[in-house]
């Protein structure tokens, strides 16, 4: 039986996967042995790969992979003990040894004699060649390339040409959530959210009045048409809350009263009777008076 990954989120267990391969990777993008899709995660974040019995964990340079609380160097392969903890994004993997208990042959032989044994001495660590970073400004992509391309400083500067590209797409793509919130969205953008729904934004509004109106969008259309909701668009569009009187001998037909607006405004006349009309209901006639 194989070792163990468990895969936990906010300390609910999603699966659990057996370590019965050589090589498992772990990324956001469904093509990884093991998928994690959430935007901390990176396309390739890190890898678990089986050396001499003993599975070794390396971050593929994301640098936002952590054992036991640590974080790892990128592209250095870190030892799993029985146990151990890591955390990719809101995700926790834990790593369980197979405990499974050998049964003893059925023949016990002696152990040799001590003359027999042998002391070999260990063998000296391989030094491994650590070739060096080209000078100037860097371009990340040369960590998914072997060592020998880092030297280059040529190719370097023409995978910058690359990523200057790419980075914003996959940024936009990460935070693509962002740009659908009220709160968020770009500035420019508010106008063309706010006529998917039909509300028309004043271009002369501050940014501050465009986003609490987008905000506040589904509930001025399900009150569009009574009192309340003349009033609450008239407080979101002018900035106050107006005075709506009702003439019992005239029915079908309100007085606004509102205080007259100053230079700097960016109100008018014309663009406050133009909201009240968006949310007066067809059959009322009004009466807009400036105090």
């Amino acid at each position: 039986m194989a070792d163990q990954l468990f895969v936990q989120l906010q300390g609910d267990t999603l699966k659990m996967l057996s370590l019965d391969m050589h090589l498992l990777s772990i990324g956001r993008t469904p093509d990884n042995g093991l998928s994690l899709p959430h935007a901390s995660v990176s396309i390739r974040h890190a890898e678990i790969r089986k050396q001499d019995n003993r599975f070794a964990i390396t971050d593929l340079g994301n640098g936002e992979t952590f054992l036991a609380g640590r974080k790892l160097v990128p592209h250095q392969p870190q030892v799993l003990e029985e146990g151990a903890l890591i955390q990719l994004g809101p995700y926790v993997l834990a790593y369980v040894v197979n405990n499974e208990v050998l049964q003893p042959p059925a023949e016990v032989r002696p152990l040799p004699a001590a003359q027999e044994w042998k002391i070999v001495p260990a063998r000296p660590p391989i030094t491994l060649y650590q070739p060096e970073k080209a000078e100037g400004q860097v371009s990340p992509y040369l960590d998914y390339l072997p060592g020998l391309f880092t030297e280059s400083e040529f190719l370097s500067r023409y995978l910058m040409i690359f990523q200057s590209i790419w980075e914003p797409l996959q940024h936009r793509q990460d935070h693509l959530e962002m740009y659908f919130s009220a709160s968020t969205a770009p500035g420019n953008m508010l106008s063309w959210f706010s006529s998917w729904l039909g509300l028309e934004v004043d271009p002369h509004w501050p940014e501050t009045r465009k986003r609490l109106w987008l905000s506040e969008a589904m509930d001025l259309m399900r009150s569009r048409g009574t009192r309340y909701g003349l009033i609450r668009a008239i407080e979101l569009g002018y900035g106050v809350t107006p005075q709506v009187t009702e003439d019992p001998q005239k029915p079908f037909q309100v007085l606004i009263l509102l205080p007259a607006p100053t230079d700097d405004s960016g109100i008018s006349r014309e663009s406050t009777e133009r909201l009240i009309a968006q949310h007066l209901p067809a059959h009322v006639q009004y009466e807009l008076r400036f105090v």
